[in-house]
């Protein structure tokens, strides 16, 4: 694929990417449910990755870290970088090593990637003594039901842009 190309397929992930931010603080910051509101950027990184190459993916999660480390509020320097570096990892050895890609597949990443900043956070704030591992789990998987919901609206959000500049 051309660099070009490459570019423009980047360009509209992050277009994508900045519009789920935006609907993340405009609108899901505002729908809270047992005190806790979906949560998106791990998905919008978890689905991009696995639906394009892994170093592609993970130099993307970075970016898009770098972002969230910026706009919000993380619990230590570099948060989202550190954990969505991950989620892209893992999501790279998913998509390439286990499972077919496609929806299944995007689902599966999104479901990881919100488990890792999950966990992530649970261990930082339990290090800096200031939570507990059974409130954080509990935290966790009440962000990860109110997120499932949204991921199949990630999967046809990104769809058409690995469409169009998928590989020949």
């Amino acid at each position: 694929m051309s660099y070009g190309k490459t570019f423009y397929r980047w360009l509209f992930y992050g277009l994508a990417a900045g519009l789920g931010l935006i609907v993340q603080g405009l609108v899901l910051n505002h729908l809270r449910l047992w005190g806790i509101h979906p949560f998106l950027p791990p998905v919008l990184t978890a689905v991009a990755a696995a639906q394009e190459e892994r170093q592609e993916g993970l130099c993307a999660a970075a970016i898009f870290g770098l972002i969230c480390d910026l706009t919000m509020s993380p619990v230590i320097p570099c948060f989202y970088i550190l954990t969505f570096s991950a989620t892209a990892f893992l999501a790279g050895l998913i998509a390439k090593r286990l499972i077919v890609p496609g929806f299944f597949c995007d689902v599966v990443c999104a479901v990881a990637g919100i488990l890792v900043n999950g966990i992530f956070h649970a261990l930082f704030l339990t290090y800096r003594g200031v939570g507990d591992l059974g409130a954080a789990a509990a935290i966790t998987g009440s962000e990860l039901l109110l997120t499932l919901p949204l991921i199949p609206l990630v999967y046809l959000l990104y769809l058409p842009i690995h469409r169009r500049f998928q590989a020949d």
